[in-house]
């Protein structure tokens, strides 16, 4: 989160990213930044502020951008990796696709996770 601040974010959400955060007591702990294509997203940026010191701030951004998926009726959720983060989704279920250079950022890792709706089940008493 050095890199951009709550600007970039506002920017991103006027061309129509959808931009969430997660706030711990008045700071930004995190951020994801989602795309929606036709049967997917992108999670064009998942961070987390070093700065506030909360645990499983990246886990709960990823889970919610893949819950975002499911509502949207999303088949998969398109993530690309620093090496840094690669090993995290990794565990988090995604799957590598390429390798891509980006002139920002360096090698990023495309990597995938076919997500499935949810299905709400409705269970009555009588």
């Amino acid at each position: 989160m050095d890199k951009y601040g709550l600007k970039d974010y506002y920017i991103w959400n006027l061309q129509g990213d959808e931009v969430y955060v997660i706030d711990v007591n008045g700071e930004i702990a995190g951020v994801v930044d989602i795309i929606e294509g036709l049967d997917y997203i992108i999670v064009d940026m998942l961070a987390r502020n070093k700065l506030v010191d909360v645990r499983g701030i990246g886990s709960s951004l990823l889970s919610f951008a893949e819950d975002y998926a499911k509502s949207k009726m999303k088949h998969k959720v398109i993530v690309e990796a620093l090496d840094t983060a690669k090993d995290f989704y990794l565990k988090k279920g995604y799957t590598p696709l390429f390798i891509r250079d980006d002139n920002e950022w360096g090698k990023l890792t495309v990597m995938v996770k076919y997500v499935e709706e949810s299905v709400l089940v409705s269970t009555s008493r009588n």
